[in-house]
């Protein structure tokens, strides 16, 4: 069943380091959500290792690739392109973004949650992929790459555990002790070849494919509209007293300043970033971060707004 007219899009990040097994994961929810009549768009980003066979890929599945650079940095622009594209043409139920092995989850989710897409599509879904045996052997990784493969599940609201049949007990147990430090408690699924058969109610709701939606403690997004322009003084007061738990901010701004410029404001890591904008946007910002308090940051931004 097509998406109806203004109805936003559910989205699936599949995230994990190479090899862990996400390829395997979005075949299998390409037919879960066929399998329950549900139009599915595919987005991505290594097109050139995805075997799967054409019957598979039939007429209600649109696949996008997007190559030569990764979706959390140089392809950003890219992606966002393609979601509006999907939503004014194709209008899938769930679009499933397979993400190469070297990407960050939050820059998926901030790609996705951009001010001119947040109208239209939910707050990503995010599956963490993991090569059970390789995660327990990071530690001989480069520092870097331990801490991708570690970021890429801390955001993840279920982990989907590979290779359980090479995991003794002792493996399964320490890899459930390393990962129940993740603060918003993610469902853990050991499995062979990205198996979620027995993934319990996660296939029927978290997985988007019910058009169900739960509330998910993690990383969360919420968008604020200004009636007009601001003052810059505000805005800066603002920043300074965020908490560490949001990660992300971008969107447009008009300053008392200047009222007739707009500008592409982003703010990451405590840095925030101004450049002017030569068409006129809504002036909306997208506010992207762990467990955030909405109604207190509304309210922050209210007087920012209305003073």
């Amino acid at each position: 069943m097509s998406t109806i007219a203004n109805k936003k899009m559910d989205v699936t990040v599949l995230t994990g380091f190479l090899g862990s097994g996400k390829t395997t994961l979005l075949q299998r929810l390409i037919l879960e959500a066929k399998n329950k009549g549900k139009k599915v768009a595919i987005i991505m980003n290594e097109f050139g290792s995805f075997d799967v066979d054409s019957e598979l890929l039939g007429e209600d599945i649109s696949s996008k690739s997007l190559l030569n650079g990764c979706i959390c940095c140089s392809l950003k622009d890219d992606m966002e392109v393609v979601l509006h594209s999907l939503y004014h043409k194709e209008k899938p139920d769930i679009v499933l973004i397979e993400a190469t092995g070297i990407a960050h989850p939050v820059e998926i989710v901030d790609a996705c949650q951009n001010p001119t897409l947040i109208d239209k599509v939910n707050m990503p879904f995010i599956m963490g992929v993991m090569d059970g045996t390789r995660y327990l052997a990071r530690n001989r990784y480069t520092k870097q790459t331990k801490q991708l493969m570690e970021d890429q599940m801390l955001y993840a609201h279920v982990i989907i555990i590979n290779k359980l049949d090479e995991l003794t007990q002792q493996d399964q147990t320490t890899l459930t002790q390393s990962l129940s430090s993740i603060a918003h408690k993610p469902k853990l699924h050991f499995t062979n070849y990205s198996n979620i058969e027995n993934l319990e109610d996660v296939n029927k709701v978290e997985l988007n494919l019910e058009g169900e939606r739960k509330h998910h403690h993690g990383i969360q997004s919420m968008s604020y509209t200004f009636s007009g322009p601001i003052d810059m003084a505000l805005l800066v007061q603002f920043l300074r007293q965020l908490p560490d738990s949001i990660l992300r901010i971008k969107g447009f701004l008009k300053f008392q300043e200047e009222p007739d410029q707009t500008y592409l404001f982003q703010y990451s890591y405590g840095v925030p970033h101004y450049e002017p904008e030569i068409m006129n946007m809504p002036l909306t910002i997208v506010i992207i971060g762990e467990s955030i308090d909405k109604a207190y940051l509304r309210n922050k931004l209210d007087m920012v707004n209305f003073s």
